[in-house]
């Protein structure tokens, strides 16, 4: 049975009794504790003047300064490694445990986080995106708002997340109601095209099967994008923007907007943190997967997109599209790097 601890103001309490002249006994008849206890705790006073107990030495360590200061070290180099990878790499010649690691992890202020992923940036990304983001840096509110936004997505019947846990038993893995149950490739997709800027937001259009630059035309660009330009006040011509993705850079593509006189906005690749619409699409995400009772068909998640398309708000797209400032300094300081956008 584990020993009870006094706390500090029973200590005291107890000097005090003892003070007036109580025995060990009776304190300890009283309080609920053994007499050697009290007789203990008395003659500690009488010694040191204090009750707290005396700082104890615990198992000493078994790694020195140094040999802390070179396992930081290595996490700096090797930031994604296990406790058992780090554990080889830090002392190969000494017999350690992976608890030793995690306790100086936890020591240093570290924790296993959620990884945060990004496209690779080689050099010549960062330096491109650095380029534009100067180009535009002077750009005010009545200039961004010029930009239409667009962008495809593809969104997932049953989205598997890797990082999911289950609270169970030991020896209960194959248990029933411990199983996530999974379909292959997410059960199918659904691709949609979008397209926003500060004062509207455009249809959105299913995009069925891969996207080409012939589709991109004629479902996309046809249809939406040149009819919506051309109703467009000629004091505001908007700016259309597109990634570098195949189908937007075709040589049919890129004549068919020069044709229909639709200014577009050189971008910079590898660069979704500049793209208010991204957000757009985590928004319809979070929705589509909070759906009760959730989506089944393929048929019902594009209803559902379309439904929950409708129901962002220009306050929520204002709130996006009226912070690009803050995403091309985030981007200068980062001299053309990651972002948290």
């Amino acid at each position: 049975m584990a020993r009870r601890r006094l706390s500090e103001a029973i200590r005291w309490q107890i000097i005090g009794m003892h003070a007036t002249g109580v025995s060990f006994k009776a304190i300890g008849r009283q309080l609920g504790y053994h007499y050697t206890v009290i007789s203990r705790l008395v003659r500690k006073h009488r010694q040191t003047g204090a009750v707290k107990d005396r700082p104890q030495s615990g198992r000493p360590r078994v790694t020195s300064e140094r040999e802390d200061r070179a396992f930081l070290r290595i996490i700096r180099r090797e930031p994604f490694s296990t406790s058992t990878v780090l554990k080889r790499a830090w002392l190969p010649n000494r017999h350690l445990s992976t608890r030793t690691v995690r306790n100086r992890l936890k020591a240093a202020g570290m924790a296993a986080r959620r990884v945060i992923k990004r496209p690779r940036l080689t050099d010549d990304h960062k330096r491109r995106r650095l380029a534009w983001c100067l180009a535009r840096q002077r750009w005010n509110l009545r200039t961004w708002r010029r930009i239409h936004w667009s962008d495809e997505s593809r969104f997932l019947l049953h989205v598997t997340d890797g990082r999911l846990r289950v609270w169970r038993h030991r020896n209960t893995a194959y248990t029933p109601r411990n199983i996530r149950q999974t379909v292959p490739f997410g059960g199918g997709s659904v691709m949609v095209w979008g397209c926003i800027s500060h004062d509207c937001k455009l249809d959105l259009v299913t995009v069925r099967g891969n996207l080409t630059g012939d589709q991109y035309m004629r479902h996309v660009l046809e249809p939406v994008v040149v009819t919506h330009f051309d109703n467009h006040p000629l004091a505001t011509i908007p700016v259309y923007m597109d990634d570098n993705a195949r189908p937007h850079r075709s040589r049919a593509v890129v004549d068919y907007l020069q044709n229909n006189a639709v200014t577009t906005l050189p971008w910079p690749a590898m660069s979704p943190d500049l793209n208010p619409l991204e957000h757009v699409w985590d928004i319809l995400g979070r929705r589509i997967q909070a759906l009760q009772p959730p989506v089944q068909t393929l048929r019902e998640l594009e209803a559902a997109l379309h439904r929950e398309w409708l129901q962002v708000t220009r306050e929520q797209i204002r709130r996006l599209t009226g912070g690009m400032r803050r995403r091309v300094d985030a981007v200068i300081r980062a001299r053309g790097g990651f972002t948290r956008y």
